[in-house]
C-alpha cells in the first residue's frame, strides 16, 4: 500500500490490507459460564429451546458482541449464535401466560427459560442457584439440558 505525500491512500495499489474484524484468531473466547449467563440475559423474539452446547467459535462471537459498539451489532452477534444453539419449540398453549419450557443447568446455577408471549427469556432474569429449583419442576420438564 502506498501513501501519497498528500496523505491519502493510493487505491489503484492492487495488494490487500487486512483489517481487523471477526476472522482474527486472537479474540480469546468467553469462559463458559459467562458466555451462556450473557446469552441468557437477553430475549430473542420467537419460540425455541436449546440442544446443544455453545462451541469455542460462537464463545468467540460472545466476546465480539461484549465489545460491540451499537446494540444492532451485538444483537447480530448474539441471534446467531442463538439460532445456531436452539431449535423450534411449539407456542404456549396460554398465549397470556408465560410457559416454562426447559430448565439449562449449568454448574450450580439453572436458567429457567419461558416463551412469554412472542419472545424466549429466562425468568428471573440472571438465572438462579439449583437448589431453588423446586424437584417437581425438574422432574415435570421434557427439556432439561445440562450445558
Amino acid at each position: 500500500m502506498r501513501i501519497s505525500a498528500d496523505g491519502y491512500i493510493n487505491l489503484q495499489d492492487q495488494r490487500r490490507v487486512r483489517t481487523p474484524g471477526s476472522y482474527d484468531q486472537t479474540v480469546e473466547p468467553l469462559p463458559e459460564t459467562e458466555a451462556l449467563s450473557f446469552l441468557l440475559s437477553h430475549s430473542f423474539r420467537g419460540h425455541r429451546r436449546i440442544v446443544r452446547a455453545l462451541t469455542i467459535a460462537e464463545r468467540k462471537r460472545m466476546r465480539m458482541a461484549t465489545w460491540a459498539d451499537s446494540v444492532a451489532e451485538r444483537m447480530a452477534l448474539m441471534h446467531r449464535v442463538w439460532r445456531a444453539i436452539t431449535e423450534s419449540a411449539p407456542s404456549p398453549a396460554t398465549p397470556g401466560q408465560a410457559e416454562l419450557i426447559q430448565v439449562v443447568q449449568f454448574e450450580h446455577w439453572a436458567y429457567p427459560i419461558y416463551l412469554d408471549g412472542d419472545y424466549t427469556r429466562v425468568i428471573p432474569l440472571g438465572g438462579v442457584s439449583v437448589t431453588e429449583i423446586p424437584e417437581g419442576i425438574l422432574l415435570r420438564l421434557d427439556g432439561l439440558v445440562s450445558v
